[in-house]
């Protein structure tokens, strides 16, 4: 369902998920327009988001988190069309909180993580993104397209990962956006890198 009027589009995610027992749903809230500058905030937090994560400033990347973030990627795998099965697991890449993702930085940071060193390179494109108001006016739900190009050594050749991601952004009482939740659904059920030391 859509609204097009006002500076807000009204468009509802798995709206028959619903209930009035369950946890707010994910893009249940009233969607901004591009032009809304809470819009622009958020766009402005992923780009900077992926440049630092490019930099490989993992350091500077933990500062755009919130601490009570929730960080997962779910195993996928391949369903037929009218299976009624989803293409998620219960299975993670990922099923981080803020202490293990500390945890893991300070290892690629402090130690010589053979995965990590040296570190590859990696451009990040942040496209499509859709903000909704989240559950509280300070939390934002949104989404966006992610493609990951990665280079390894002198390799020549180059992974490439695309995925589509959940996130939930909350801006604190000074203005600083936070990540506070991400979930990441690669398109691929193989994902075509040697490993995932890298954030997406």
């Amino acid at each position: 369902m859509q609204d097009w009027s006002g500076g807000s589009v009204t468009e509802i995610l798995n709206p028959e998920q619903q209930s009035e027992a369950a946890l707010p749903v994910f893009g249940a809230g009233p969607r901004l327009r591009a032009t809304a500058p809470r819009y622009m905030e958020v766009l402005d937090f992923l780009w900077e988001e992926a440049a630092i994560l490019d930099r490989d400033d993992l350091v500077g990347w933990k500062a755009m988190l919130d601490e009570a973030i929730v960080y997962r990627m779910p195993v996928c795998v391949t369903r037929k069309r009218h299976s009624g099965e989803s293409y998620e697991t219960e299975t993670m890449h990922f099923d981080e909180d803020y202490l293990s993702i500390a945890f893991r930085i300070r290892r690629f940071v402090e130690t010589q993580a053979w995965a990590a060193d040296p570190p590859t390179r990696t451009r990040r494109f942040v496209t499509g993104v859709r903000v909704w108001q989240g559950a509280t006016p300070d939390v934002y739900d949104v989404t966006s397209s992610l493609l990951l190009v990665r280079s390894t050594d002198d390799d020549y050749r180059t992974d490439i990962l695309t995925a589509e991601r959940f996130d939930r952004i909350r801006f604190s009482p000074d203005g600083a956006a936070l990540l506070l939740d991400r979930k990441i659904i690669a398109d691929q059920s193989t994902i075509g890198t040697h490993n995932l030391a890298v954030f997406l």
